[in-house]
């Protein structure tokens, strides 16, 4: 199983090439996403909505929701959102800080036994032991 952080998806859609070449040796697999990474996208829609205008928000949505379709899905649940929880705690505690989401990802591919987390971000997911395949912009 191959899982990509938030940051591909933002990249593909600015049509960075670097994002495409690392994703085309695994053309003839299902990749996934976090149900997190469909929350952050439309985060950073609802602030697009609110800085741009009408036209540009729904083009930029339709692009983005033609991208998510493209991905499979792996739902949150209880466990998940347990083990991402603990975790976030833990680090907090050792006065590493780590966002929510990028938790909630990284434990996603840890319990879902993902053979690689593809990301921009390497710093963010070190701490998972996770095989993790990055790129460069």
């Amino acid at each position: 199983m191959i899982i990509v952080d938030t940051t591909v998806v933002i990249d593909i859609w600015r049509g960075r090439s670097k994002v495409k070449s690392v994703l085309k040796p695994y053309s003839d697999q299902s990749i996934f996403i976090s149900a997190i990474t469909i929350a952050e996208i439309y985060d950073g829609l609802g602030y697009t909505k609110e800085k741009k205008s009408e036209k540009i928000y729904t083009q930029i949505k339709n692009q983005m929701e033609k991208i998510l379709s493209e991905f499979h899905i792996i739902p949150l649940n209880f466990q998940i959102l347990q083990e991402s929880g603990k975790l976030k705690g833990y680090l907090r505690a050792k006065g590493i800080t780590l966002d929510l989401a990028d938790c909630i990802i990284g434990t996603t591919a840890k319990l879902m036994n993902s053979e690689k987390l593809i990301t921009r971000n390497i710093r963010h997911f070190q701490d998972f032991g996770l095989s993790i395949e990055s790129y460069e912009i």
